[in-house]
C-alpha cells in the first residue's frame, strides 16, 4: 500500500514537474512567437508607414506634374493661337498688299491707256483736222500760209538757243510741205551758222503731213514750227483750260 501511494505519490511529481516545464516552455514559446508577432507587425506598420509616405510622395508628384503639364499645354496652345494669329495677320497682310498693287497696276494700266487713248485721239483729232485744212485751202492759200509760217518760224528762231546741239552734228535736216527755195535754204544755213559758229549742211525733205510750216531736225532734236504741231499745242491747251474748269 505504501508503495503504490508513493509510486503515485512520484508520478505526480514527475507529471507535476512535466507540467511545469511543459508549461514554462509553452509559456516561453507563446511570449517568443507573441514577440516574433509584435516585431513582424511592427515591421508591416513602418513598411505600411513608409509605403504611405511613398505614395503620398507619389500622389504630389503626380498633381505637380498634371499642374505642370496643365501649364505645359496652355502655354502650347497659346503659342499656337499666337503663331496662328501672327501667321493670319502675315496672310491677310500679304493679301491686301497683293489686292493693292494689283488695283494700283490696275490703274496704272487704265491711266496708260486713258493717256494712250488721248494721244491716239489728239492724233487721230490732228489728221482729221489737217485732212479738213488740205481740202479747205487751195494750193495758191496753201503756198501764202507756208510762206508766213516759214518766215515767222525764221524770224522766232533767233532767239532759240542752239548750244545744246553736239558738235557731232554735220548737217541738219528742213522738212516742209513743199520744197523750201535757195533763199530759204540760205537762211537757215546763215542763221544756224551764227549761232553754231559753223556751216551744217542743208538736207531739204518734203512731208506732205505737216499742213504748212517747216521742222528743223538736228539728229535726235527737232525744233517743230509745222501747222500740225500748232494744232497740236492748241489741242493740248484747249484740253489744259477745260480739265482745270472741270476740278
Amino acid at each position: 500500500m505504501d508503495l503504490i501511494l508513493k509510486f503515485l505519490v512520484l508520478t505526480a511529481f514527475v507529471s507535476g514537474t512535466i507540467i511545469f516545464f511543459l508549461h514554462r516552455t509553452l509559456i516561453a514559446s507563446t511570449e517568443g512567437a507573441v514577440k516574433r508577432l509584435n516585431d513582424e507587425i511592427g515591421k508591416a506598420t513602418a513598411k505600411q508607414a513608409d509605403l504611405s509616405k511613398k505614395l503620398r510622395e507619389a500622389d504630389e508628384e503626380l498633381s505637380r506634374r498634371q499642374a505642370e503639364a496643365r501649364q505645359l499645354a496652355e502655354k502650347m496652345r497659346s503659342d499656337a493661337e499666337n503663331e496662328s494669329k501672327i501667321e493670319r495677320e502675315k496672310i491677310i497682310k500679304k493679301a491686301r498688299d497683293e489686292g493693292e498693287e494689283i488695283i494700283a497696276k490696275a490703274q496704272g494700266a487704265k491711266e496708260k491707256m486713258k493717256i494712250d487713248l488721248e494721244k491716239e485721239m489728239d492724233v487721230r483729232g490732228i489728221d482729221f483736222g489737217m485732212r479738213i485744212l488740205n481740202s479747205v485751202l487751195s494750193d495758191k492759200a496753201k503756198g501764202s500760209l507756208d510762206s508766213v509760217l516759214i518766215g515767222e518760224f525764221i524770224e522766232n528762231l533767233k532767239a532759240i538757243d542752239m548750244s545744246k546741239i553736239s558738235s557731232d552734228i554735220k548737217e541738219v535736216e528742213v522738212i516742209s510741205l513743199t520744197p523750201i527755195s535757195e533763199d530759204v535754204k540760205k537762211q537757215f544755213s546763215q542763221l544756224v551758222k551764227s549761232k553754231l559758229n559753223r556751216e551744217l549742211g542743208i538736207v531739204s525733205k518734203v512731208d506732205q503731213n505737216l499742213g504748212g510750216g517747216v521742222v528743223l531736225k538736228f539728229g535726235s532734236m527737232a525744233l517743230d514750227g509745222s501747222v500740225r504741231n500748232l494744232m497740236r499745242e492748241v489741242v493740248t491747251s484747249m484740253k489744259k483750260d477745260v480739265e482745270a474748269r472741270a476740278s
